[in-house]
């Protein structure tokens, strides 16, 4: 039986023939002080240099590195700092599992139920869209939605919030100019926008998506800069019911941003009731040591005990009264920061801020 054998010049390049076969420089008179001297003249005499210098490296080679000169990274302590961190709160203040599953449950079917109304509206064709500002124009969409207090609000706070930092002003006369005019025709609209819209179906069905993401990202900096008011609980429940999965980046950024608002005013906000709770006590100790003994109160004429238990009683009463309304508040106040982190993290899945 007859067989084929190949002669390879190197016993490394056995799977394939070599592509340029370069002459063996062994027989050559010139010394390698000379050659490292002068340059190659041809391309055979650049590629022996280069296999030459690559004979004179090791495969492998290890970077000796001083450890004192290590720098250890701070940009999860600069980016926990800026408020990127969900801070905890004790466990009586947190949602229960079943009512997490509970208000996911109903805002999916919210979700579905005006999907479905879209859907048939834009069958029968009868449906004519509402006449909506740009969604470029931030301080026309905040007038519509809420009115001319909440964005004097916000301009306060942002202005203020410049001050501190010493943003430089500009002193050209035309720009002075034009900000005259456009300050004129602010408080013209202004005049005329009193009161907001609330956020009805024939509204979010007149905004397109794009839109709908916009107008979520001008809400959640306008909670940031003035906090939180009852006022956003509809609008925001309301966008985030048109806002389509799977996240754009952008999106869930503006998710993750309000879900981790919401509970750092949730934790303010036990941190405040825990303070008041904590005044109260001492307030009520010092009012005990106080008081006189049971002997000095008997000597006390009966008018005078009358006079002094009625006041109590009506201080008393005043003062549960406030506990009352404050509790009251409170109360939803955290009703509205639970939803709201309950729905970014169960239904946008965002787990890593959900409340265990």
């Amino acid at each position: 039986m007859s067989s084929l054998k190949f002669k390879h010049e190197e016993k490394d390049e056995d799977l394939m023939p070599k592509a340029l076969d370069i002459p063996d420089d062994s027989s050559d008179e010139d010394s390698e002080s000379s050659r490292e001297k002068n340059p190659p003249m041809d391309g055979f005499a650049f590629l022996k240099s280069v296999m030459k210098e690559r004979k004179r490296i090791a495969d492998v080679h290890t970077a000796e590195i001083d450890p004192k000169k290590i720098k250890t990274p701070t940009c999860l302590n600069s980016f926990a700092g800026c408020g990127r961190v969900k801070p905890s709160v004790p466990d009586e203040f947190m949602p229960s599992a079943k009512w997490q599953n509970e208000q996911v449950s109903e805002f999916s079917d919210t979700r579905l139920k005006l999907t479905r109304h879209l859907k048939l509206v834009k069958a029968k064709q009868e449906f004519q869209p509402l006449k909506l500002p740009d969604k470029d124009n931030e301080m026309l969409w905040c007038l519509f939605c809420f009115g001319k207090g909440l964005w004097e609000e916000v301009e306060s706070k942002r202005k203020s919030s410049e001050e501190g930092e010493g943003s430089p002003t500009m002193t050209d006369e035309n720009v002075s100019e034009s900000s005259d005019a456009s300050d004129e025709l602010k408080k013209e609209v202004l005049a005329k926008s009193e009161t907001g819209t609330p956020p009805m179906i024939s509204v979010l069905l007149s905004m397109p998506v794009h839109v709908v993401e916009q107008i979520l990202e001008y809400q959640v900096n306008w909670v940031q800069a003035t906090g939180w008011r009852s006022d956003y609980g509809p609008w925001l429940f309301a966008l985030m019911s048109r806002i389509e999965k799977p996240l754009t980046p952008d999106t869930g950024s503006i998710l993750r941003d309000l879900a981790l608002f919401c509970s750092q005013e949730r934790w303010r906000l036990v941190n405040t009731l825990a303070s008041k709770s904590q005044s109260q006590e001492e307030t009520t100790s010092t009012k005990q040591e106080s008081e006189p003994d049971k002997g000095e109160k008997s000597k006390l004429p009966e008018d005078d005990t009358r006079k002094s238990g009625s006041d109590e009683d009506k201080k008393s009463a005043k003062d549960s009264e406030e506990n009352g309304a404050i509790s009251a508040e409170a109360e939803a106040q955290f009703a509205a920061y639970n939803l709201f982190i309950c729905l970014v993290a169960k239904y946008f899945n965002q787990g890593d801020l959900a409340d265990s």
